[in-house]
Formats: C-alpha cells, sequence, structure tokens
C-alpha cells in the first residue's frame, strides 16, 4: 500500500461525503486495507490532512515545472509567470473541489496549512526575480489567484469567452516587461 493510494482514498471520502466523513476508518475502508496499514503511513487525522495539501502542492508544482518548460519564450523576463497562470488554469476540477472542502478545516487548524505558506514564500520570491516590474507581477498574480479562488468557491467566475479573454490579457501583460 503506498501513500499515495491512502491520500486517493482519502480524497475520494471528502469527495463523496464530505469533510465531515473523513476518518481514518473511512479512509482505511475506502481504500481497502486495515487500519494499522493506514496508521502506519499517516499516525493521525491531522498527518493524512497535511499529505493531501503537500500532495495538492506537489501536483501544482509538476504543472508549474511542466508549464515553465513549454513556454514559447524561454529565457525572457515574465517565463515564471506565465508557467504559473498556465500551471493555475491546469488545476483539475476535482481538486479544486477538495481545496475547497479541505480550506473549511484550515480555518479550524492553521497549522495544517504551514507547509503550503512555505510554497507560497518560495512563488513570491520566484516572482520577485522574474524580469518584469513587481508591481505588475503582483497584479497578475493576484489576479489569476482571485480567478482560481471564483471557481473553487463557485463565487463569480466570468463565463465563457470573458474567461478565456481575461487570461489572455494576463498573459499578454507578461510579455510587457516595464
Amino acid at each position: 500500500m503506498t501513500r499515495e493510494t491512502l491520500l486517493r482514498a482519502a480524497t475520494q471520502v471528502i469527495l463523496d461525503k464530505g469533510v465531515e466523513a473523513l476518518t481514518l476508518d473511512a479512509v482505511a475502508h475506502q481504500a481497502g486495507v486495515s487500519k494499522g496499514g493506514l496508521l502506519y503511513h499517516f499516525p493521525n487525522k491531522d498527518v493524512l490532512i497535511v499529505g493531501m495539501v503537500e500532495q495538492l502542492i506537489q501536483d501544482f508544482e509538476t504543472a508549474l515545472q511542466e508549464e515553465f518548460d513549454r513556454d514559447d519564450a524561454p529565457g525572457t523576463p515574465g517565463q515564471w509567470l506565465r508557467a504559473y497562470i498556465q500551471a493555475t488554469l491546469r488545476i483539475s476540477k476535482q481538486s479544486l473541489a477538495l481545496i475547497a472542502r479541505l480550506s473549511s478545516i484550515g480555518v479550524d487548524k492553521p497549522e495544517l496549512l504551514e507547509c503550503a505558506e512555505a510554497y507560497e514564500q518560495r512563488w513570491r520570491q520566484r516572482l520577485k526575480t522574474d524580469g518584469l516590474n513587481p508591481r505588475t507581477a503582483t497584479i497578475i498574480q493576484l489576479a489569476i489567484d482571485g480567478l482560481w479562488f471564483s471557481e473553487v468557491f463557485k463565487l463569480g467566475s466570468p463565463d465563457e469567452p470573458l474567461r478565456t479573454q481575461v487570461v489572455q490579457s494576463l498573459l499578454a501583460m507578461t510579455r510587457k516587461p516595464e
């Protein structure tokens, strides 16, 4: 039994039944393992949730690197930010649903999301060294994060084609260093 299998099982429990149904017993049952097998990898529910958050971040980091490597203007200002925009757009509907549900846990237990803060700091540092005016880069990042937030929580997300136009405008802004 791998950690990944257990994390997928935990994700499925949350997506199918909600955060309140996330118990070690439910995850073990979903994964088809004994509770002891689960406890070997995740000694308690908080460690399991941190593992889920870390997996989401790692998936985003992988997408971010893929988009960075695929950029059509490598080595130019804004390359990292273009990758950030594209990676943000690649987040699956399932991941968006999981993030929305996990955020309710983070409100009560902010220590569970400390791992996310380390990545956020690293991303802010990359933003500062991407070759764009820091003010413009911050505006772009906040805009794509806002679009992502609206889609996670289904609050005021623009419909097509406006969403596509917004994204295209943000990408164009990464190509105009001030």
